[in-house]
């Protein structure tokens, strides 16, 4: 069985659920199913679990109130299968063996790796015939055209801001395995070509965590971190010398700033119980670019409050686990990969993205006792 979960996921992030709903609807189907039969046969450990019962038990809580309380009950009831195989994975990876563990996390890597070439080449001859295609239909997005024309990489994804996002959750795992570490060489060219400044900055973070962690702030280290902060201002400054508004990172600034304060405001509407899950909806976005904010919004304060709890819970046993588990290298590799998602998602969404909230989910579970 273990088999077929290690291809379920390889699957997983080519299939983008914004470019192919119907698609991803069978995929998230089959892996509810699969899932469903693991639990039957295999089960999972209670015993990893137990220093996390009571913020998932709240989470799980503070689903079905959100149900119950929904403003468009079968809205929520197809939004809620994402957090469903999202726990359901969780648990499962938990419950793994290291070797297990281990074989999930090649998997997951060698799919960043296989991502990572066609973003490449999507760089080097993929964008002409699209921009050609798009600007002879003249019906287009003024943002599609502007990450065409910029050439700022995003297959298999919709957008770049995606693809960087998971790609810089997925080059910490490449640290786990020696011999495979030049696989972080194309994935981290894939993420240079999104010019995505809030990804490369959660990475820039991530890896000083990282560093930090291995008390490894040697000279060469500190020289590579300047480095990445040198290229991220060099991104910066590109983007800031641009003569259109909208390409600039101030106005990007702006824009989140102003879906969060609109969210706000739809949090003080409905801050117990919230909105709904899948109800939240701006007027010029449908995420909040910020994932904690949109959780408030959809699941009330008990969602919010009890996945907060959750997260502290698994940061804090992957503490523990670095100071007792003896290969530091491989669990800070995980808990580093967990710790760039979750910066990543306070200025974006990828956490709705079942593409990259489901590796996510299970890299999260791997924290869990691999002892």
């Amino acid at each position: 069985m273990l088999i077929i979960l290690l291809i379920l996921i390889f699957i997983r992030p080519f299939i983008s659920s914004l470019a192919f709903p119907y698609l991803n609807s069978v995929y998230s189907g089959l892996l509810l199913i699969f899932l469903i039969i693991w639990y039957i046969y295999k089960g999972i450990s209670i015993k990893k679990i137990q220093a996390i019962k009571y913020p998932l038990i709240l989470f799980f809580l503070a689903l079905i109130i959100s149900m119950i309380f929904s403003s468009d009950k079968l809205n929520s009831l197809k939004e809620i299968y994402k957090y469903i195989s999202g726990l359901l994975l969780f648990l499962i990876a938990a419950s793994l063996t290291s070797e297990e563990k281990m074989n999930l996390i090649q998997s997951i890597v060698l799919a960043g790796l296989v991502i990572s070439l066609l973003a490449i080449y999507q760089y080097f001859f993929g964008f002409q015939h699209i921009l050609n295609y798009i600007t002879q239909q003249q019906n287009f997005e003024p943002f599609v055209l502007d990450y065409l024309s910029r050439k700022r990489v995003f297959f298999p994804f919709v957008t770049p801001n995606t693809l960087a996002g998971y790609l810089a959750m997925i080059i910490p795992l490449t640290l786990t395995h020696k011999d495979k570490i030049w696989f972080i060489i194309p994935i981290s060219f894939a993420l240079l070509l999104t010019k995505s400044l809030g990804a490369l900055l959660s990475l820039f973070l991530g890896l000083s965590l990282y560093f930090l962690l291995q008390r490894k702030f040697e000279k060469r280290t500190i020289l590579f971190l300047f480095g990445l902060l040198a290229i991220i201002g060099l991104i910066f400054m590109a983007r800031l010398n641009t003569q259109k508004q909208h390409l600039q990172p101030i106005f990007s600034t702006v824009m989140r700033l102003n879906y969060w304060k609109d969210t706000l405001m739809i949090i003080k509407t409905s801050p117990l119980v919230g909105v709904g899950l899948g109800n939240f909806n701006l007027i010029h976005s449908r995420y909040a670019h910020n994932s904690y904010l949109q959780i408030w919004a959809e699941m009330g304060i008990l969602g919010i409050a009890s996945f907060l709890w959750m997260l502290i819970s698994v940061i804090y046993l992957g503490v523990k686990e670095i100071k007792n588990f003896p290969f530091k290298n491989q669990i800070s590799s995980i808990f580093i990969a967990n710790i760039v998602f979750l910066i990543h998602n306070f200025i974006d969404f990828s956490f709705f993205l079942p593409e990259v909230s489901v590796i996510w989910w299970l890299i999260l579970g791997l924290i869990i006792d691999r002892q």
